[in-house]
């Protein structure tokens, strides 16, 4: 299987994103008719990567991102080069959360938090630690 995120080195941030949506527009024309019409939406993470390779796949179309750390997503989501050149960009905290951050999530402007996602305690975690996950589907 070809990984789009191997040549995106070569061929610039806004090949692989491209890529993948193609892919993805291939799935949807396959799945049975009796399924919901709903559009799949790529998260790309932008986890460790430079504000400015953010703002060069917004410029190519990538407008929803994922950060898997709190502070991470606190320190790119208010950053100024970003609000300024990204209007439309929405975020998705792809982590655990953790009870002392919630606060900290919910300041974050153009969080993305889909209906199904719920915020519930595990049991087997460690006291305190909390996660986000669909209802109806088995840890």
């Amino acid at each position: 299987m070809w990984r789009a995120g191997s040549r995106s080195a070569e061929l610039g941030v806004g090949f692989a994103p491209w890529t993948v949506k193609e892919c993805m527009q291939q799935a949807v024309a396959w799945r049975p008719r009796d399924l919901p019409a709903v559009q799949p939406r790529l998260v790309a993470v932008s986890k460790t990567k430079p504000v400015e390779t953010v703002i060069e796949a917004y410029c190519h179309g990538q407008h929803t991102f994922g950060e898997k750390y709190v502070q991470e997503l606190l320190e790119k989501a208010s950053n100024p080069k970003i609000l300024s050149l990204c209007p439309e960009i929405k975020w998705h905290f792809i982590g655990h959360l953790q009870k002392q951050n919630v606060n900290k999530l919910m300041a974050i402007p153009n969080l993305f938090i889909p209906a199904q996602t719920a915020v519930a305690p595990i049991p087997w975690a460690r006291p305190g630690r909390l996660t986000m996950h669909s209802p109806g589907i088995p840890f």
